[in-house]
């Protein structure tokens, strides 16, 4: 039964290689952004800032450890939905709030089809990113909050939603999105800007 589940499921190789180009977009539009608070075009403070940098730096060490694996990103090359993502702050805390949520469930499903072809090295992994992707979600609510922008408290879930059954439906959410393949301005892994370690992070899997 295990065996024909895997047949069914995705293979290891294409979950790796979506992950891979979705954490590269993270690093690239995370990059846009820290950029763009850094020039005054997006009010952010310093704070703020050091948060983004640390976010950046943990989804490069999630990228990089796809790599290692044998993940090869589908793409480098991304579009900007909405250029008012990194110039205002409203729309720039939902769309990171939305964009963590959507990391999360993918690495939800990413967990159990690694499971199912008998990988606990990577369900073990896509664990523990998930849990990281949980931390940055919880980061954006909290200024988000602050801002006046949504309400209620930072860690409003006692279990994240499952909004994928498979890596294809996130892709195609990134697609869908305008992230990819989009007709907005291109932005190109890793974005602008040096990749910093606030020097407070183990990137160990």
């Amino acid at each position: 039964m295990v065996q024909a589940s895997a047949q069914q499921c995705e293979s290891v190789q294409q979950i790796i290689d979506i992950a891979a180009t979705a954490e590269a977009l993270a690093v690239t539009a995370l990059g846009g952004a820290i950029a763009e608070a850094q020039a005054g075009r997006l009010a952010l403070d310093a704070e703020q800032i050091q948060v983004l940098q640390a976010a950046r730096f943990a989804e490069e060490a999630h990228y990089r450890f796809l790599v290692s694996a044998g993940a090869h990103a589908l793409t480098h090359t991304f579009t900007l939905p909405d250029p008012a993502i990194i110039a205002d702050v409203p729309t720039f805390l939902n769309t990171i709030i939305g964009l963590e949520e959507a990391f999360i469930a993918a690495y939800m499903a990413a967990a159990q089809v690694f499971a199912i072809h008998g990988r606990p090295d990577l369900v073990a992994y896509a664990m523990q990113t998930a849990a990281v992707e949980g931390d940055h979600r919880a980061h954006a609510r909290f200024y988000a909050i602050r801002a006046g922008v949504v309400e209620g408290v930072p860690n409003n879930l006692a279990f994240e939603s499952a909004l994928f059954s498979s890596l294809g439906e996130a892709a195609a959410a990134l697609h869908a999105l305008g992230w990819i393949g989009g007709s907005g301005p291109q932005l190109v892994y890793p974005g602008p800007g040096e990749i910093i370690d606030p020097g407070m992070l183990s990137a160990v899997a």
